[in-house]
């Protein structure tokens, strides 16, 4: 091994080490407010006349927010830099998540909803914008699994469902108020701790030797990400217009049909299978069983992960993660008893969260340039977020029409398979416009590989 490849090794190890738990904390608070709804409504929706398909309408149209805004924060996180933006942004959507315990029905979900989406609107883009400044291309998709663990679900579950159980009609407030103010809180802290220890880029990371740090930029190609870019009107119309960015980004939104619905809405699938079943299970039940499903998905996708970049392959390893959901979406419609359905609900989970953490490095492979990344990946983020917009409604109104979730569950199998079909088929379009390759940079040979 030559002293620069240690070096650079050392570098992106102390990166790992220093930024990767700030990132999952990042990501653990955000969805951990939008999965605890969920958990919510078990007794939300009956203490509120909430219906299922208003419920599941509220959910999506944190999306509206989070659409119209994707783009503009993304400039905004240009223009500040990812440390006091994603520090703000964090910091004003635990606000905004306490502020949901003071709901009285479905027209203030919906306008709690709305605005916890637009100051959402950075996160993902944000955080995948900050992924890619700091790690190299084939380092992308095990980081993206580290920082992405669900422990909002793993843990956040299960606990959101404790205090709903035990602080029910304490101070004589609801056990749901009290989960929104309660997991609302830490939310601002890490943003402070965000804003404390974050660090924007490697050139300016004083906790790095001046060697490491020259590593970093080297291996990440994001020298010229420290000066703010100017990004006009065209580049975003050179991204719109572009067919394979646009096709794969579909992908993408086809994907996060089945991860909308299955954070939405798993507690309320689980106890309607349960009771399907025969079995009554307690508020604190249904959310073990939620979080438990999560533990071994989470372990299948690690692997998958692994797989993946081992091979510098994204495009198969995401189209058969959602066909393996697909598959386990079938068998949990058709289970004969409750543990064939959690099964089905595992392979469900897996699948989602093996494709869900490489699919968003494969409409951007083939972008270089900071103000091509910045818009792309808010763009891609954008178009998918479509996804996460409809599946609530729809699955909602399917489970008001029919009874049961079973509908709903076939419609996101659907998806999962067009999620599959059109990541394939989209990865063969060659990008035609001259303004998809911004600058030419040794590792954009290597971007293309990895989105192959």
């Amino acid at each position: 091994m030559t002293d620069a490849s240690l070096v650079e090794r050392q570098a992106i190890r102390k990166a790992a080490i220093r930024l990767g738990p700030l990132v999952l904390l990042l990501y653990t608070a955000g969805y951990l407010d939008r999965v605890n709804l969920g958990t919510a409504a078990l007794t939300m929706n009956s203490d509120l006349g909430i219906s299922t398909a208003a419920f599941g309408f509220a959910t999506g149209i944190f999306s509206a927010g989070y659409i119209a805004l994707q783009i503009p924060s993304n400039l905004a996180l240009n223009k500040l830099g990812p440390r006091r933006w994603l520090g703000f942004l964090t910091m004003s959507w635990g606000v905004v998540a306490m502020l949901t315990s003071l709901i009285q029905g479905e027209s203030s979900l919906v306008a709690i909803r709305i605005a916890l989406g637009a100051v959402e609107a950075g996160l993902l883009p944000g955080m995948f914008m900050y992924l890619t400044i700091w790690f190299p291309p084939r380092m992308r998709g095990r980081i993206t699994a580290v920082v992405c663990l669900p422990f909002y679900a793993i843990l956040g579950t299960p606990l959101s469902a404790i205090i709903m159980q035990y602080a029910n009609g304490l101070m004589g407030l609801a056990g749901w108020r009290w989960m929104f103010l309660l997991e609302g809180a830490p939310t601002i802290i890490i943003g402070l701790v965000l804003l404390r220890f974050l660090t924007d880029s490697p050139a300016t990371a004083a906790w790095l030797s001046e060697e490491e740090r020259a590593a970093l930029v080297r291996v990440t190609s994001t020298g010229e990400a420290v000066e703010k870019p100017k990004i006009r009107a065209r580049d975003i119309f050179d991204r719109l217009r572009d067919l394979r960015l646009v096709t794969l980004s579909l992908g993408v939104s086809l994907l996060w049909v089945g991860f909308a619905a299955i954070t939405s809405f798993l507690p309320l699938i689980i106890a309607g299978f349960a009771e399907h079943a025969h079995t009554k299970l307690s508020v604190v039940q249904t959310g073990l069983l939620s979080g438990l499903v999560y533990i071994p998905a989470t372990l299948v996708a690690m692997a998958w992960v692994s797989s993946s970049d081992r091979r510098n392959e994204r495009v198969w390893h995401v189209a058969w993660g959602a066909l393996l959901a697909a598959a386990g979406t079938v068998l949990a419609v058709n289970a004969p008893n409750l543990w064939l359905t959690l099964l089905g609900t595992l392979l469900l989970t897996s699948g989602i969260y093996a494709a869900l953490f490489l699919v968003w490095q494969i409409p951007i492979g083939h972008l270089s340039g900071p103000v091509a990344m910045s818009v792309g990946i808010a763009m891609t983020t954008m178009l998918g977020n479509i996804g996460s917009f409809m599946a609530p409604y729809i699955v909602g109104w399917l489970r008001d029409a029919t009874g049961n979730f079973d509908s709903g569950l076939y419609f996101i199998a659907a998806s999962l398979v067009a999620c599959a079909v059109v990541t394939v088929a989209g990865n063969r379009i060659r990008a035609k416009s001259p303004h998809t390759l911004t600058t030419t940079h040794h590792d954009d040979d290597v971007e293309e590989i990895m989105a192959r």
